[in-house]
Protein backbone atom coordinates (compact mmCIF):
# COMPACT_ATOMS: atom_id res chain seq x y z
CA UNK A 1 0.00 0.00 0.00
CA UNK A 2 1.46 3.36 -0.93
CA UNK A 3 0.61 6.64 0.11
CA UNK A 4 -1.69 8.54 -2.51
CA UNK A 5 -0.15 11.20 -4.36
CA UNK A 6 -1.38 14.78 -3.78
CA UNK A 7 -0.98 17.77 -6.12
CA UNK A 8 -1.33 21.99 -4.88
CA UNK A 9 -3.99 23.80 -6.70
CA UNK A 10 -4.36 27.54 -6.50
CA UNK A 11 -8.10 28.74 -6.21
CA UNK A 12 -10.38 32.02 -6.79
CA UNK A 13 -13.18 31.23 -3.88
CA UNK A 14 -16.23 31.91 -5.85
CA UNK A 15 -18.03 33.83 -2.65
CA UNK A 16 -15.25 36.42 -1.90
CA UNK A 17 -12.55 36.26 -4.67
CA UNK A 18 -9.68 35.33 -2.11
CA UNK A 19 -6.93 33.11 -3.84
CA UNK A 20 -5.57 30.10 -1.96
CA UNK A 21 -4.28 27.23 -2.05
CA UNK A 22 -5.27 23.25 -1.54
CA UNK A 23 -4.18 19.97 -2.11
CA UNK A 24 -6.23 17.60 -4.75
CA UNK A 25 -6.24 14.23 -6.03
CA UNK A 26 -6.47 13.17 -9.43
CA UNK A 27 -5.74 9.75 -8.91
CA UNK A 28 -8.16 7.52 -6.98
CA UNK A 29 -6.30 3.71 -7.19
CA UNK A 30 -8.14 1.43 -4.81
CA UNK A 31 -5.60 -1.75 -5.07
CA UNK A 32 -3.16 0.83 -4.01
CA UNK A 33 -4.96 2.90 -0.94
CA UNK A 34 -8.61 1.61 -0.52
CA UNK A 35 -9.02 3.93 2.30
CA UNK A 36 -10.14 6.51 -0.34
CA UNK A 37 -13.01 4.57 -2.11
CA UNK A 38 -15.35 5.50 1.31
CA UNK A 39 -13.72 9.24 1.29
CA UNK A 40 -14.49 9.66 -2.32
CA UNK A 41 -18.20 7.87 -1.86
CA UNK A 42 -18.72 10.29 1.29
CA UNK A 43 -17.87 13.33 -0.45
CA UNK A 44 -14.78 14.09 1.15
CA UNK A 45 -11.85 13.78 -1.71
CA UNK A 46 -11.03 17.16 -3.41
CA UNK A 47 -13.30 19.43 -1.21
CA UNK A 48 -11.97 22.98 -0.15
CA UNK A 49 -13.05 25.72 2.39
CA UNK A 50 -11.74 29.39 1.62
CA UNK A 51 -9.87 30.15 5.02
CA UNK A 52 -11.35 33.98 4.55
CA UNK A 53 -15.10 33.58 4.52
CA UNK A 54 -15.10 30.10 5.37
CA UNK A 55 -17.40 29.35 2.46
CA UNK A 56 -16.44 25.29 0.81
CA UNK A 57 -17.72 23.20 -1.85
CA UNK A 58 -16.27 20.09 -4.12
CA UNK A 59 -13.78 21.15 -6.16
CA UNK A 60 -13.82 21.09 -10.22
CA UNK A 61 -10.81 19.28 -10.83
CA UNK A 62 -9.93 16.15 -13.29
CA UNK A 63 -9.87 12.59 -11.44
CA UNK A 64 -9.33 8.84 -12.33
CA UNK A 65 -11.02 6.57 -10.34
CA UNK A 66 -8.96 2.60 -11.02
CA UNK A 67 -10.80 -0.66 -9.07
CA UNK A 68 -8.90 -3.50 -10.92
CA UNK A 69 -11.15 -6.37 -8.86
CA UNK A 70 -14.44 -4.50 -10.33
CA UNK A 71 -12.43 -3.82 -13.81
CA UNK A 72 -13.57 -0.30 -13.49
CA UNK A 73 -10.95 2.64 -14.54
CA UNK A 74 -13.61 5.61 -14.61
CA UNK A 75 -12.40 9.25 -15.45
CA UNK A 76 -14.16 12.85 -14.34
CA UNK A 77 -13.85 15.60 -16.40
CA UNK A 78 -16.85 18.14 -14.95
CA UNK A 79 -18.80 19.91 -16.80
CA UNK A 80 -17.88 23.51 -15.83
CA UNK A 81 -13.98 22.86 -16.26
CA UNK A 82 -15.28 24.12 -19.60
CA UNK A 83 -12.63 22.05 -21.91
CA UNK A 84 -12.42 21.41 -25.07
CA UNK A 85 -12.71 17.82 -26.48
CA UNK A 86 -9.16 17.60 -27.37
CA UNK A 87 -8.16 19.27 -23.68
CA UNK A 88 -10.32 16.28 -22.62
CA UNK A 89 -8.73 13.48 -24.28
CA UNK A 90 -5.38 15.28 -23.16
CA UNK A 91 -6.04 15.20 -19.33
CA UNK A 92 -7.54 11.52 -19.39
CA UNK A 93 -4.82 10.27 -21.76
CA UNK A 94 -2.28 11.08 -19.52
CA UNK A 95 -3.98 9.98 -16.29
CA UNK A 96 -5.41 7.00 -17.18
CA UNK A 97 -1.62 6.39 -18.62
CA UNK A 98 -0.15 6.78 -15.10
CA UNK A 99 -2.60 4.10 -14.08
CA UNK A 100 -1.95 1.43 -16.18
CA UNK A 101 1.93 1.73 -16.63
CA UNK A 102 2.23 2.12 -12.68
CA UNK A 103 0.71 -1.68 -13.17
CA UNK A 104 2.07 -5.13 -12.89
CA UNK A 105 1.93 -6.84 -16.75
CA UNK A 106 -0.20 -9.01 -15.28
CA UNK A 107 -2.88 -6.92 -14.74
CA UNK A 108 -2.97 -5.05 -18.00
CA UNK A 109 -6.63 -6.14 -19.11
CA UNK A 110 -8.66 -5.23 -21.98
CA UNK A 111 -10.93 -2.77 -19.61
CA UNK A 112 -8.04 -0.49 -19.09
CA UNK A 113 -8.42 0.69 -22.88
CA UNK A 114 -11.80 1.56 -22.79
CA UNK A 115 -12.02 4.13 -20.09
CA UNK A 116 -15.66 5.53 -18.99
CA UNK A 117 -15.90 9.35 -18.47
CA UNK A 118 -18.46 11.17 -16.58
CA UNK A 119 -19.06 14.76 -16.29
CA UNK A 120 -20.85 15.25 -12.98
CA UNK A 121 -19.44 13.11 -9.97
CA UNK A 122 -22.45 11.70 -8.57
CA UNK A 123 -23.18 9.90 -11.91
CA UNK A 124 -19.28 9.06 -11.07
CA UNK A 125 -20.48 7.50 -7.43
CA UNK A 126 -23.47 5.96 -9.05
CA UNK A 127 -21.38 3.76 -11.59
CA UNK A 128 -19.22 2.75 -8.76
CA UNK A 129 -22.16 2.07 -6.20
CA UNK A 130 -23.13 0.08 -9.04
CA UNK A 131 -20.41 -1.94 -9.37
CA UNK A 132 -20.63 -3.03 -5.89
CA UNK A 133 -24.36 -4.64 -6.40
CA UNK A 134 -25.90 -1.41 -5.26
CA UNK A 135 -28.88 -0.77 -8.09
CA UNK A 136 -30.28 3.01 -8.37
CA UNK A 137 -33.55 1.92 -6.90
CA UNK A 138 -31.41 0.92 -3.84
CA UNK A 139 -29.92 4.53 -4.01
CA UNK A 140 -33.48 5.49 -4.59
CA UNK A 141 -34.50 3.68 -1.50
CA UNK A 142 -31.92 4.96 0.79
CA UNK A 143 -32.67 8.51 -0.43
CA UNK A 144 -36.47 8.37 0.17
CA UNK A 145 -35.02 6.68 3.86
CA UNK A 146 -32.67 9.84 4.44
CA UNK A 147 -35.53 12.23 3.62
CA UNK A 148 -38.45 10.53 5.87
CA UNK A 149 -35.74 10.61 8.91
CA UNK A 150 -35.03 14.42 8.25
CA UNK A 151 -38.52 14.88 8.05
CA UNK A 152 -39.04 13.23 11.50
CA UNK A 153 -36.47 14.58 13.30
CA UNK A 154 -37.44 18.20 12.07
CA UNK A 155 -41.27 17.79 13.38
CA UNK A 156 -41.00 18.58 17.09
CA UNK A 157 -45.08 18.48 17.47
CA UNK A 158 -45.29 15.00 18.92
CA UNK A 159 -48.64 14.39 17.39
CA UNK A 160 -47.82 15.25 14.31
CA UNK A 161 -44.60 12.97 14.26
CA UNK A 162 -46.71 10.01 15.49
CA UNK A 163 -49.12 10.86 12.27
CA UNK A 164 -45.77 10.93 9.81
CA UNK A 165 -45.10 7.70 11.13
CA UNK A 166 -47.87 5.85 10.88
CA UNK A 167 -48.70 7.37 7.38
CA UNK A 168 -45.05 5.99 6.52
CA UNK A 169 -45.51 2.93 8.34
CA UNK A 170 -44.78 0.26 5.55
CA UNK A 171 -41.67 2.27 5.01
CA UNK A 172 -39.90 2.51 8.31
CA UNK A 173 -38.29 -0.93 7.99
CA UNK A 174 -35.19 -2.25 9.89
CA UNK A 175 -32.81 -0.70 7.53
CA UNK A 176 -34.47 3.06 8.64
CA UNK A 177 -34.19 1.88 12.05
CA UNK A 178 -30.18 1.24 11.41
CA UNK A 179 -29.98 4.66 9.30
CA UNK A 180 -31.45 6.21 12.61
CA UNK A 181 -28.43 4.69 14.39
CA UNK A 182 -26.37 5.33 12.32
CA UNK A 183 -26.93 9.14 12.95
CA UNK A 184 -27.06 8.44 16.66
CA UNK A 185 -23.84 7.61 16.71
CA UNK A 186 -22.77 10.12 14.57
CA UNK A 187 -24.02 12.75 16.68
CA UNK A 188 -22.35 11.04 19.63
CA UNK A 189 -19.15 10.60 18.44
CA UNK A 190 -19.24 14.70 17.56
CA UNK A 191 -20.85 15.50 21.30
CA UNK A 192 -23.89 16.72 19.51
CA UNK A 193 -25.81 16.72 22.85
CA UNK A 194 -29.03 17.86 21.63
CA UNK A 195 -28.71 16.00 18.85
CA UNK A 196 -28.47 12.92 20.17
CA UNK A 197 -31.29 13.40 22.59
CA UNK A 198 -33.34 14.48 19.68
CA UNK A 199 -32.52 11.10 17.85
CA UNK A 200 -33.17 9.05 21.21
CA UNK A 201 -36.40 10.47 21.61
CA UNK A 202 -37.09 9.76 17.70
CA UNK A 203 -36.15 6.02 18.08
CA UNK A 204 -38.22 5.24 21.22
CA UNK A 205 -41.31 7.24 19.92
CA UNK A 206 -40.71 5.14 16.42
CA UNK A 207 -40.45 1.33 18.66
CA UNK A 208 -43.52 2.65 20.41
CA UNK A 209 -45.60 3.35 17.00
CA UNK A 210 -44.70 1.83 14.02
CA UNK A 211 -45.09 -1.84 13.18
CA UNK A 212 -41.32 -3.03 12.61
CA UNK A 213 -40.57 -0.61 16.03
CA UNK A 214 -43.17 -3.02 17.89
CA UNK A 215 -41.46 -6.29 16.40
CA UNK A 216 -37.71 -5.06 17.12
CA UNK A 217 -39.11 -4.40 20.56
CA UNK A 218 -40.30 -8.01 21.35
CA UNK A 219 -37.17 -9.46 19.61
CA UNK A 220 -35.40 -7.39 21.83
CA UNK A 221 -37.12 -8.21 25.28
CA UNK A 222 -36.80 -12.29 23.96
CA UNK A 223 -32.79 -11.88 23.48
CA UNK A 224 -32.63 -10.31 27.04
CA UNK A 225 -34.66 -12.74 28.35
CA UNK A 226 -31.98 -15.81 27.51
CA UNK A 227 -29.25 -14.05 30.02
CA UNK A 228 -25.50 -14.56 29.75
CA UNK A 229 -25.01 -17.63 29.73
CA UNK A 230 -28.32 -19.25 28.12
CA UNK A 231 -28.89 -23.52 28.30
CA UNK A 232 -30.25 -25.47 25.75
CA UNK A 233 -33.16 -26.03 27.61
CA UNK A 234 -33.61 -22.59 28.19
CA UNK A 235 -33.33 -21.84 24.61
CA UNK A 236 -35.38 -24.78 23.78
CA UNK A 237 -38.26 -23.33 25.85
CA UNK A 238 -38.32 -20.05 24.28
CA UNK A 239 -37.94 -21.24 20.68
CA UNK A 240 -40.90 -23.84 20.73
CA UNK A 241 -42.97 -21.04 22.43
CA UNK A 242 -42.38 -19.02 20.03
CA UNK A 243 -43.04 -21.41 17.04
CA UNK A 244 -46.16 -22.57 18.69
CA UNK A 245 -47.35 -18.91 18.72
CA UNK A 246 -46.53 -17.95 15.22
CA UNK A 247 -43.63 -15.86 16.21
CA UNK A 248 -41.17 -16.36 13.32
CA UNK A 249 -39.28 -13.59 13.88
CA UNK A 250 -38.41 -14.17 17.48
CA UNK A 251 -37.47 -18.09 16.28
CA UNK A 252 -34.82 -16.02 14.32
CA UNK A 253 -33.25 -13.67 16.70
CA UNK A 254 -33.10 -16.38 19.60
CA UNK A 255 -31.31 -18.62 17.12
CA UNK A 256 -29.01 -16.06 15.78
CA UNK A 257 -28.14 -14.77 19.47
CA UNK A 258 -27.95 -18.51 20.99
CA UNK A 259 -25.79 -20.25 17.56
CA UNK A 260 -22.86 -22.04 19.61
CA UNK A 261 -25.77 -23.67 22.44
CA UNK A 262 -27.41 -25.40 19.01
CA UNK A 263 -25.72 -29.03 18.69
CA UNK A 264 -26.11 -32.99 18.56
CA UNK A 265 -27.87 -32.80 22.00
CA UNK A 266 -29.99 -29.87 21.53
CA UNK A 267 -31.65 -31.42 18.51
CA UNK A 268 -32.24 -34.85 20.65
CA UNK A 269 -34.04 -32.89 23.43
CA UNK A 270 -36.24 -31.00 20.10
CA UNK A 271 -37.17 -34.56 18.68
CA UNK A 272 -37.84 -35.93 22.26
CA UNK A 273 -40.38 -32.85 22.31
CA UNK A 274 -41.87 -33.99 18.88
CA UNK A 275 -42.26 -37.32 20.28
CA UNK A 276 -43.85 -36.55 23.41
CA UNK A 277 -46.35 -34.61 21.14
CA UNK A 278 -47.28 -37.23 18.85
CA UNK A 279 -47.43 -39.50 22.06
CA UNK A 280 -50.43 -37.25 23.25
CA UNK A 281 -52.25 -37.21 19.99
CA UNK A 282 -51.34 -33.74 19.14
CA UNK A 283 -50.70 -33.94 15.49
CA UNK A 284 -50.97 -29.84 15.15
CA UNK A 285 -48.01 -29.75 17.91
CA UNK A 286 -45.81 -32.13 16.30
CA UNK A 287 -46.08 -30.92 13.05
CA UNK A 288 -45.10 -27.17 13.97
CA UNK A 289 -42.53 -28.52 15.86
CA UNK A 290 -41.27 -30.58 13.03
CA UNK A 291 -41.37 -27.01 10.91
CA UNK A 292 -39.43 -25.81 13.82
CA UNK A 293 -36.60 -28.35 13.28
CA UNK A 294 -36.45 -27.47 10.05
CA UNK A 295 -36.44 -23.76 10.11
CA UNK A 296 -33.67 -24.13 12.74
CA UNK A 297 -31.49 -26.05 10.33
CA UNK A 298 -32.07 -23.82 7.56
CA UNK A 299 -30.97 -21.01 9.84
CA UNK A 300 -28.11 -22.58 11.32
CA UNK A 301 -26.58 -23.91 8.04
CA UNK A 302 -27.12 -20.31 6.67
CA UNK A 303 -25.54 -18.74 9.85
CA UNK A 304 -22.58 -20.95 9.75
CA UNK A 305 -22.21 -20.41 5.74
CA UNK A 306 -22.10 -16.32 6.75
CA UNK A 307 -19.65 -16.76 9.23
CA UNK A 308 -17.25 -18.90 7.20
CA UNK A 309 -17.20 -16.18 4.51
CA UNK A 310 -16.85 -13.29 7.02
CA UNK A 311 -13.65 -15.39 8.49
CA UNK A 312 -11.99 -16.19 5.49
CA UNK A 313 -12.29 -11.68 4.79
CA UNK A 314 -10.91 -11.75 7.80
CA UNK A 315 -8.64 -14.16 7.97
CA UNK A 316 -7.33 -11.82 4.51
CA UNK A 317 -7.69 -8.90 5.61
CA UNK A 318 -5.77 -9.27 9.11
CA UNK A 319 -2.86 -10.66 6.80
CA UNK A 320 -2.97 -7.73 4.41
CA UNK A 321 -2.40 -5.51 7.93
CA UNK A 322 0.34 -7.58 8.98
CA UNK A 323 2.37 -7.26 5.70
CA UNK A 324 2.14 -3.68 6.26
CA UNK A 325 5.35 -1.54 7.25
CA UNK A 326 2.75 0.68 9.70
CA UNK A 327 0.43 -1.42 11.82
CA UNK A 328 -1.18 1.40 13.28
CA UNK A 329 -1.98 3.20 10.27
CA UNK A 330 -2.83 -0.22 8.47
CA UNK A 331 -5.54 -0.85 11.20
CA UNK A 332 -6.60 2.85 10.82
CA UNK A 333 -7.00 2.77 7.24
CA UNK A 334 -9.13 -0.83 7.62
CA UNK A 335 -11.19 0.38 10.78
CA UNK A 336 -14.58 -0.55 8.67
CA UNK A 337 -13.73 -4.05 7.61
CA UNK A 338 -12.52 -4.79 11.87
CA UNK A 339 -15.51 -5.97 13.37
CA UNK A 340 -16.46 -8.86 15.69
CA UNK A 341 -15.66 -11.79 13.42
CA UNK A 342 -12.03 -9.62 12.46
CA UNK A 343 -11.44 -9.98 16.31
CA UNK A 344 -12.63 -13.92 16.66
CA UNK A 345 -10.32 -14.28 13.94
CA UNK A 346 -7.54 -12.38 15.55
CA UNK A 347 -7.58 -14.15 18.95
CA UNK A 348 -7.57 -17.53 17.38
CA UNK A 349 -4.09 -15.95 15.22
CA UNK A 350 -2.59 -14.91 18.43
CA UNK A 351 -3.97 -18.52 20.05
CA UNK A 352 -1.86 -20.46 17.49
CA UNK A 353 1.07 -18.71 17.31
CA UNK A 354 1.46 -19.10 21.25
CA UNK A 355 0.96 -22.91 20.82
CA UNK A 356 3.79 -22.55 18.05
CA UNK A 357 6.15 -20.42 19.95
CA UNK A 358 6.45 -17.80 17.33
CA UNK A 359 7.20 -15.11 19.37
CA UNK A 360 7.87 -12.78 16.08
CA UNK A 361 4.11 -13.16 15.01
CA UNK A 362 2.72 -13.24 18.52
CA UNK A 363 4.26 -9.59 18.88
CA UNK A 364 3.24 -8.63 15.76
CA UNK A 365 -0.22 -9.76 16.63
CA UNK A 366 -0.59 -7.89 19.99
CA UNK A 367 0.49 -4.96 17.99
CA UNK A 368 -2.20 -4.89 16.06
CA UNK A 369 -4.94 -5.61 19.16
CA UNK A 370 -3.11 -2.51 20.48
CA UNK A 371 -4.13 -0.59 17.80
CA UNK A 372 -7.51 -1.38 17.69
CA UNK A 373 -7.71 -1.06 21.68
CA UNK A 374 -6.56 2.66 21.19
CA UNK A 375 -8.81 3.35 17.87
CA UNK A 376 -11.41 2.11 20.09
CA UNK A 377 -10.80 4.22 23.13
CA UNK A 378 -10.28 7.31 20.43
CA UNK A 379 -13.93 6.87 19.12
CA UNK A 380 -15.71 6.86 22.30
CA UNK A 381 -17.12 9.64 23.51
CA UNK A 382 -15.09 12.09 26.20
CA UNK A 383 -16.82 10.91 29.37
CA UNK A 384 -16.18 7.22 28.66
CA UNK A 385 -12.91 8.00 27.66
CA UNK A 386 -12.62 9.60 31.47
CA UNK A 387 -13.90 6.73 32.83
CA UNK A 388 -11.64 4.16 31.37
CA UNK A 389 -8.43 6.64 32.34
CA UNK A 390 -10.19 6.51 36.14
CA UNK A 391 -9.89 2.62 35.86
CA UNK A 392 -6.35 2.72 34.91
CA UNK A 393 -5.36 4.57 37.47
CA UNK A 394 -4.23 4.00 40.56
CA UNK A 395 -6.85 4.40 43.94
CA UNK A 396 -7.06 6.43 45.66
CA UNK A 397 -5.05 9.27 45.19
CA UNK A 398 -4.52 8.49 41.17
CA UNK A 399 -8.33 8.81 40.63
CA UNK A 400 -8.76 11.81 43.24
CA UNK A 401 -6.20 13.63 41.25
CA UNK A 402 -7.94 12.82 38.27
CA UNK A 403 -11.12 13.60 39.35
CA UNK A 404 -10.18 17.12 40.30
CA UNK A 405 -8.10 17.77 37.44
CA UNK A 406 -11.45 17.01 35.64
CA UNK A 407 -13.84 18.71 37.97
CA UNK A 408 -15.84 20.53 34.92
CA UNK A 409 -16.75 16.94 33.43
CA UNK A 410 -18.34 15.21 36.82
CA UNK A 411 -22.08 15.87 37.10
CA UNK A 412 -25.51 14.09 37.68
CA UNK A 413 -24.76 12.69 33.98
CA UNK A 414 -21.58 11.23 34.32
CA UNK A 415 -22.11 9.60 38.04
CA UNK A 416 -25.19 8.11 36.02
CA UNK A 417 -23.22 6.76 33.55
CA UNK A 418 -20.69 5.17 36.20
CA UNK A 419 -23.75 3.73 37.60
CA UNK A 420 -25.06 1.93 34.46
CA UNK A 421 -21.35 0.59 33.76
CA UNK A 422 -20.67 -0.74 37.44
CA UNK A 423 -24.04 -2.49 37.20
CA UNK A 424 -23.29 -3.80 33.63
CA UNK A 425 -19.91 -4.96 34.86
CA UNK A 426 -21.28 -6.53 37.73
CA UNK A 427 -23.72 -8.43 35.72
CA UNK A 428 -20.82 -9.84 33.14
CA UNK A 429 -19.27 -11.18 36.34
CA UNK A 430 -16.66 -9.09 36.39
CA UNK A 431 -17.13 -8.04 40.10
CA UNK A 432 -14.05 -7.02 41.01
CA UNK A 433 -14.37 -4.12 38.20
CA UNK A 434 -17.79 -3.58 38.82
CA UNK A 435 -16.31 -2.93 42.60
CA UNK A 436 -13.49 -0.50 41.73
CA UNK A 437 -16.22 1.35 39.52
CA UNK A 438 -18.20 1.97 42.75
CA UNK A 439 -15.26 3.16 44.76
CA UNK A 440 -14.18 5.55 41.96
CA UNK A 441 -18.09 6.96 41.61
CA UNK A 442 -17.84 7.58 45.66
CA UNK A 443 -14.95 9.56 44.93
CA UNK A 444 -16.69 11.63 42.22
CA UNK A 445 -19.53 12.29 43.56
CA UNK A 446 -18.42 14.15 46.65
CA UNK A 447 -17.14 16.77 44.41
Amino acid sequence: MSAPTYQTASIACPNCQHRFTTPVLTIIDVDQNPQLKSLFLSGQINVAVCPQCGQGGELATPLVYHDSEKELLLTLVPAEMGLSDLEQQRIIGDLTNRVISALPPEKRKGYLLRPRTFMRRETMIEAILEADGITPEMLEAQRARADLLERLVSTTSEEARRAIAQENDAQIDYEFLHLLSLNLDLAEARGHADAVQQLKTLRQQLLDWTTIGQEATRQGEAIRSLGPEVSREELLDKVVAAALEGQDSIVQALVAVARPVIDYAFYQQLAARIEVAEQAGDAEQAKTLKQLRETILELTTQLDAEYRQAALEAGELLEQILDSEDLEQAVRDNVQGIDETFLDVLGASMETAREAGQEEDIEKLRRVAAAIGKLVEESQPAELQFINELMQADYPNGTQALLVENRDQVDEVFLELMDIISADLAQRGQEEAARQMAKIREQAATL
